[in-house]
């Protein structure tokens, strides 16, 4: 009914009755509180939320919620008018008959579903009128290593998701439910506390304001607290947390018993170690619709600006765009050199938001159909929102061409799809990285393109305690023996059957490819106890030889509890659905629910629900209300998405086609950013790059620096960079450090030298005849004025990172 003057609500949300008129209703979710958790390098989030009807009829709340894509949502509780509701982990369709059945009888119920492993539906039905209830999820998640620091996403809001014509899943209709508002539902609290056993030097938030830390020693760990400054914020991008101790790298060994008897081993390292880069093709997948609008288009090209100029000299490269449709800039991968890179960076200038809808499956099984070059390993950087439906699909894709062909994956934006961004670095053997607006994009980028030019090492193995052998290089395979007495084969291998993943295996059965600076966590259902002085060992098999570790199990390695072995079975759960699921759905299917319904785990087959045993008065109609998801920060005008995003969203285009695209007002239409060689504008106006990383200068370079000219560069440089000093010390306003590095990037050559140009001593502030006039000893040639030049960028950059 509509909304009356003297219902005292907050925030209201427009709907449309039965009659299409249309009123205001109160928003039923009134508060939202983060508590996080983090000890060593897994955390636990709550997620409390508190709904109260203020309408005259009952009402039935929706509400998708974000969680981290592999969390294991191991808790579900109900509180309604201050009295607790049993909730209890069941099979899918026993779940919804029960919540569907006590709704019919006027019993107020709670259900929580996944949609996608990221995504979980929150349903409380037929809340009475006046009535409140508060209601508590709990999930576990490992936590990543970035730049030495552990890292903590929280998500907060599912962005509208682009679903292809070809996508008609379940998964794909309930996304396409999801609504949106540009305003925030409610403001959200949060409370971190972190443990660590080394001292916490740092905790730091790119997105968010928190309080200075108020840190103690509690028993045998250290521990830390923080809040956010203003007390709440708005629901509009991912909270992401970085915590610096003093090792944080330091190898870890847990072995968890439980109530029921059993054990899980759990290993977590972060492995250290340079090899020898290999010669690759770099091929650049870049999003480029409707949803990558606004800042993540500034991104975007900002972070493809840093791959360019990072790219070593005897590579090969070429950059796709997609949208509806995709484009590339070359018929075929050119080699890296300076007229490739002009081509690159004229043609990448004029790119946009504008070619529709995020169709992503097609492009990636072009690129990977393309003929390899000989010699050359294929890496391919995916630049994405991932704001799509099917990315289960995109992900089996990958996993299927991972032999030839590896993906590397930056989310980019406030509100990332985790589940894609994640899952095709990890079916690619590959490593994802996030970056939003407030983060330093350089080294995310460096360390991506870093790990692209390390030979793959995925032959990996672990053997869990020193009595053991070691597993975890393949998938298990069973034979089946002849065991007819007969000379034809008798005793021999008749068939071999690849078995599907059992809680018996170690997971991930076939340990991921390692990278240097990346966590790598292995879980293990032991069959036998493990004790102190026992050991876990992880090998690897290296083109220069096995690299091999050993970790030593102490007494401080033992817990008692069910967490481990909660994150061990979503872990394998992951893995059946990815792997095994397709090929052995039955079994699959059977597996994970067992293991949902033994570990309490919400899963696709499994859901939380509980039911109050009182019966509501109230024989109104039941009016369900949608909570809105907020737009993520920054994000553009949506109204030009391609293809269904959304309810609130949602666009039909007149074309004969169930979803595609229809252009933003003044927008060009698909294609108009096709990067072609006959197409392009002046150079990028962002970027930024390591001027000279993950490449060489050419041996010529090398071989004019002489040990005597390099005594006497040094106080050379020092006195050109010092010759304006006073001048920028009494300047207002200068540039910026990172503004700086990104207008020295647009003059960078393909082999990472600088051009003795007026334009590259104006950035760093030096008068350029000075400059060129102090390195006149080194000689007066072209090639001795590049490396001169390029030595006073990188004293001028060591100086400003000091």
């Amino acid at each position: 009914m509509p909304f009356h003057k003297n219902e005292l609500c907050g925030m209201v949300t427009l709907c449309e009755g039965l009659s299409r008129i249309s009123f205001y209703s109160p928003v039923p979710l009134v508060s939202v509180h983060v508590d996080a958790k983090v000890v060593n390098f897994t955390a636990q989030v709550v997620v409390t939320q508190e709904f109260v009807n203020r309408e005259r009829n009952p009402i039935e709340c929706v509400y998708f919620f974000p969680v981290e894509e592999e969390a294991a949502v191991v808790d579900f509780t109900a509180e309604l008018e201050g009295r607790k509701v049993q909730t209890m982990v069941k099979e899918k369709e026993a779940a919804r008959e029960e919540y569907n059945q006590a709704v019919r009888n006027r019993q107020t119920a709670f259900l929580l579903e996944e949609t996608k492993p990221d995504i979980f539906e929150i349903k409380i039905g037929h809340l009475s009128p006046g009535a409140g209830c508060k209601i508590k999820m709990t999930y576990l998640s490992e936590l990543p290593v970035e730049e030495g620091k552990t890292k903590l996403t929280i998500p907060t809001t599912v962005a509208p998701r682009y679903i292809p014509s070809s996508d008609g899943s379940p998964e794909a209709t309930k996304i396409a439910s999801i609504q949106h508002d540009f305003n925030s539902p409610v403001q959200m609290q949060m409370n971190l506390e972190v443990l660590m056993q080394t001292e916490i030097t740092s905790i730091e938030s790119p997105s968010h304001s928190i309080t200075t830390p108020t840190k103690k020693r509690l028993n045998e760990y250290f521990e830390a607290k923080a809040t956010f400054a203003g007390h709440t914020t708005n629901m509009d991008r991912d909270m992401i947390i970085y915590i610096d101790t003093e090792e944080p790298n330091q190898p870890k060994v847990v072995v968890e018993k439980n109530d029921e008897g059993s054990s899980v081993a759990m290993l977590s390292f972060v492995p250290g170690f340079k090899l020898k880069d290999h010669q690759v093709e770099a091929v650049f997948l870049v999003d480029c619709s409707g949803s990558m609008s606004g800042q993540s288009m500034n991104l975007a090209k900002e972070a493809l600006q840093v791959f360019l100029h990072s790219l070593p000299v005897n590579s090969f490269f070429n950059i796709i765009l997609f949208g509806s449709t995709f484009k590339s800039l070359f018929s075929q991968s050119r080699q890296y050199d300076d007229d490739s890179l002009r081509d690159a960076k004229d043609s990448a200038a004029g790119i946009s938001a504008n070619l529709g809808g995020t169709e992503i499956f097609q492009p990636l099984q072009h690129i990977f159909q393309m003929p390899l070059l000989a010699g050359l390993a294929r890496q391919v950087f995916v630049l994405t929102d991932g704001q799509v439906s099917n990315s289960t699909a995109c992900i089996d894709l990958v996993r299927k061409n991972s032999s030839t062909n590896r993906v590397f994956t930056l989310g980019i934006g406030s509100s990332a799809d985790r589940h894609l961004v994640k899952g095709m670095a990890r079916a690619g053997m590959g490593t994802a990285a996030f970056t939003t607006q407030g983060e330093p994009i350089t080294a995310k980028v460096i360390n991506q393109l870093k790990n692209g030019l390390q030979p793959c090492i995925s032959d990996v193995s672990v053997k869990w305690g020193k009595a053991n052998d070691f597993e975890g290089s393949g998938e298990v395979v069973k034979e089946i023996v002849e065991t007819k007495k007969t000379l034809f084969g008798y005793g021999k291998t008749i068939k071999q059957i690849k078995q599907i993943f059992s809680i018996q295996s170690q997971v991930p059965s076939k340990v991921p490819a390692i990278y240097d600076g990346s966590r790598l966590i292995a879980y293990k259902l032991l069959d036998v106890n493990m004790g102190v002085n026992d050991e876990i060992t992880v090998k690897a098999k290296t083109p220069e030889g096995d690299l091999e570790v050993s970790l030593p199990i102490c007494k401080d390695s033992f817990i008692h509890g069910n967490s481990v072995h909660q994150l061990c079975a979503r872990k394998i759960i992951q893995e059946v659905e990815e792997k095994h699921e397709q090929e052995n759905l039955e079994d699959s299917k059977k597996l994970i629910t067992g293991l949902s319904l033994k570990y309490n785990l919400a899963s696709k087959y499994t859901s939380f629900v509980g039911v109050d045993e009182k019966q509501g008065k109230n024989n109104e109609f039941m009016i369900t209300r949608h909570v809105k998801n907020q737009m993520p920060q920054n994000s553009g005008s949506y109204s030009g998405y391609g293809g269904t995003r959304s309810a609130s969203y949602a666009v039909v285009d007149s074309a004969p086609r169930s979803r595609g695209y229809m252009a933003p007002p003044g927008a060009a239409p698909p294609g108009a950013a096709f990067m072609d060689s006959t197409d392009r504008t002046k150079g990028f106006r962002t970027g930024a790059a390591a001027p000279g990383a993950s490449r060489s200068m050419g041996s010529t370079v090398r071989n004019r620096q002489k040990n005597e000219d390099s005594r006497c560069m040094t106080d050379s440089m020092q006195e050109s960079l010092s010759l304006n000093k006073s001048k920028k010390k009494s300047s207002a306003k200068g540039p910026s450090a990172s503004s700086e590095v990104l207008r020295l990037t647009m003059c960078q050559a393909a082999n990472g030298s600088f051009p003795p140009q007026e334009a590259v001593t104006s950035i760093i502030g030096v008068e350029h005849k000075q400059v060129l006039d102090a390195g006149k000893a080194l000689g007066s040639d072209a090639i001795s004025s590049a490396v001169w030049m390029t030595m006073v960028v990188v004293a001028f950059l060591t100086e400003k990172c000091k």
